[in-house]
């Protein structure tokens, strides 16, 4: 296999509790061929004297003027990135030590693919789980964008080539969800895909700028989320009215506290006009696209704010009239959603 340099960009802001052990993590990579670059976003705790205690001179440090934001600091790491790949990497994160070996071997083994996410692992103070993701290739992951992002983005690497060529960056009006955004823009140009084999783990349960993000700008959430759903739609010329439009970003929402008045018959509608559109143009392979669908709306009904017989019923007849697979294990999975969401809420 050939060592091409791989930087791995860590965007920092007040990082100081976890920072060491993400550095430790990536300093002592099976995989020696890289550079760290750090963009640190005006931290104001000891992150950066954190940082000033590694003596490695593959470490990189950029400050920013002022905090910008996420996005921003992003982009400046795609900017000022040397490697022929860009693993992302995020402050409070630990890659596996065999992380960057992995993934460039399937990138360098996969010249057709521009971007490689991997499953990963979540830890926390109360949490502990293995994240296996079902769709993993190319043309599954362009069907799960029309709904959510498929990629975690801090276990992805990223083939330079295709983000210089087609001038991709992260929008910088996503204040979240920008990764997302950003997926979608390079699915337009290029192949995406998982490697299913748990490279990462991912931290959660503490305070951190996505926690709070979700408690005080649900709104503003919303909008871009929506926005970029929109988009997706558009470029396959799905033909949904903006009244569909807004339904379909109801639907499918993750905000589990927003739904209230959706019918069982616009549910099905929706999915069937969506169903039967594809397969008379052909934009994904039908297979595929059905079975993505069958899971991302079966996901959507158990996350409904309405009591657990119009989640039931809205399952049976939208996948009967769709003729989409049913399967006993849904029902479950309905079940017990409404059980854990009743005790959350």
């Amino acid at each position: 296999m050939e060592t091409p340099l791989v930087t791995v960009f860590i965007a920092v802001y007040n990082a100081e509790n976890y920072i060491t052990k993400s550095l430790i993590s990536i300093i002592n990579q099976t995989y020696d061929n890289l550079e760290i670059l750090i963009v640190d976003d005006c931290s104001t705790d000891s992150t950066r004297e954190k940082i000033a205690e590694f003596k490695d001179d593959r470490i990189r440090l950029i400050k920013n003027k002022k905090n910008m934001g996420i996005p921003y600091t992003r982009n400046i790491g795609l900017e000022n990135a040397k490697g022929k790949y860009l693993a992302i990497m995020d402050a409070d994160d630990i890659s596996n030590l065999n992380r960057i070996e992995k993934q460039v071997k399937h990138m360098e083994d996969n010249k057709q693919i521009d971007a490689l996410g991997t499953d990963y692992e979540y830890i926390g103070k109360r949490v502990k789980r293995k994240v296996r993701n079902k769709y993993i290739y190319p043309e599954e992951i362009k069907v799960r964008l029309l709904f959510s992002s498929p990629i975690a983005n801090p276990t992805a690497m990223i083939r330079m080539d295709t983000v210089k060529t087609y001038q991709l960056k992260y929008n910088e009006k996503c204040f979240v969800a920008q990764d997302y955004d950003f997926w979608l823009q390079m699915s337009k140009v290029g192949k995406l895909e998982i490697l299913p084999v748990c490279l990462f783990k991912y931290r959660t349960g503490h305070l951190n700028i996505s926690k709070i993000t979700r408690k005080t700008k649900a709104i503003k959430r919303k909008t871009i989320i929506d926005g970029i759903r929109k988009d997706a739609i558009n470029y396959y010329n799905i033909p949904l009215s903006d009244q569909e439009i807004e339904l379909y970003n109801m639907f499918f929402s993750d905000n589990i506290n927003i739904y209230n008045k959706i019918s069982h018959n616009e549910i099905s509608k929706l999915l069937n006009k969506i169903i039967k559109y594809n397969e008379s143009k052909g934009i994904f392979n039908k297979e595929v696209f059905n079975s993505v669908i069958h899971r991302s709306s079966l996901i959507a009904i158990s996350n409904l704010n309405s009591h657990l017989r119009f989640k039931l019923i809205a399952y049976l007849k939208t996948f009967k009239k769709n003729n989409l697979i049913f399967k006993l294990k849904d029902l479950s999975y309905i079940i017990l959603k409404d059980i854990y969401l009743k005790l959350i809420r």
